[in-house]
């Protein structure tokens, strides 16, 4: 692949977990003459996917070769242009998109897709940093859903108008959660990882430090400090938040009684579980499914 990684942090583009993306323009492009990318300045970001051939192109003094299967964002308010004119054939897929910066908020980590923050962290925006450019090729659902995308946009259809942001949304995370996939993660995270996957996969059952020490092959004091000093918080903390994510689904989609729900995660008695779920989330169990059933 020939593009060079972002030199800095400023020229990729935050996407912040309250908002949707506002699509301005999209659509599938190719040239049988060749091209040279336009020079100018966009209130707007972009997104270029690159099906064949290939584009030459500069934001402020970066220079990409972005080629078939490369997609780029190039951000809103910085000046980029082509200097070289593209192979003939060249097929490429653009999105124009607005997304609300507003504060500066705070950076979601990798293991924070799993990781349900403290209460005191509520009233903090905070954002996914896309990748700057990522590799995809065509074979990939990311690929499929550009073009998705594409018919979505052009139809006259209300439904799929209405619906067309929230695709993007889709897409963009998909960009995200592969750009996370291929990208270097430290011993320390990908430990981190695996004892989130493990207590996810817990969740209905009470915690169990001896388990984990089998599952992770370390010592639980090991295990917790580590796991302390990534997320700010424990592991027995994650677990109760775990199973009290799993007990609001529980409550909110399902007729079981609040004895059947406790029960099926394995807490010691409906009593118990009444006073954890409480102290978890302030609120009884039956004033929870009171106010959320579906």
């Amino acid at each position: 692949m020939g593009m060079r990684m972002e030199k800095t942090r400023e020229n990729r583009i935050r996407m912040f977990t309250d908002v949707l993306p506002s699509i301005s323009l999209c659509g599938y492009l190719s040239t049988d003459t060749g091209f040279v990318h336009p020079d100018r300045v966009l209130d707007v970001n972009v997104l270029l996917y690159v099906e064949a051939g290939g584009f030459h192109l500069f934001e402020e003094e970066e220079e990409f070769t972005v080629e078939a299967g490369d997609l780029l964002f190039l951000k809103q308010g910085l000046h980029h242009f082509g200097d070289l004119k593209c192979p003939k054939g060249t097929k490429w897929f653009f999105v124009h998109f607005h997304l609300k910066e507003g504060d500066e908020g705070r950076e979601l980590a990798p293991y924070e897709r799993f990781l349900y923050t403290e209460a005191e962290e509520s009233g903090v925006r905070a954002y996914h940093m896309l990748p700057k450019t990522l590799h995809i090729g065509k074979g990939s659902r990311i690929f499929s859903r550009f073009m998705t995308l594409d018919r979505m946009f052009s139809s006259r259809d209300y439904g799929a108008n209405l619906n067309l942001n929230a695709y993007l949304y889709e897409i963009l995370m998909d960009i995200y959660e592969q750009g996370i996939s291929e990208r270097h993660v430290d011993g320390k995270s990908e430990k981190v990882l695996k004892m989130m996957t493990f207590l996810d996969e817990w969740a209905d059952r009470p915690f169990d430090s001896g388990k984990l020490e089998e599952h992770m092959g370390l010592t639980f004091k090991h295990l917790n400090l580590l796991f302390k000093q990534t997320t700010g918080t424990t592991l027995w903390k994650y677990h109760c938040s775990v199973r009290t994510e799993r007990a609001k689904r529980l409550l909110a989609t399902t007729t079981l009684s609040i004895g059947e729900i406790s029960d099926v995660l394995h807490f010691e008695s409906p009593y118990y579980f009444c006073n954890a779920f409480k102290k978890q989330t302030g609120c009884s169990p039956s004033r929870f499914r009171k106010e959320n059933l579906i």
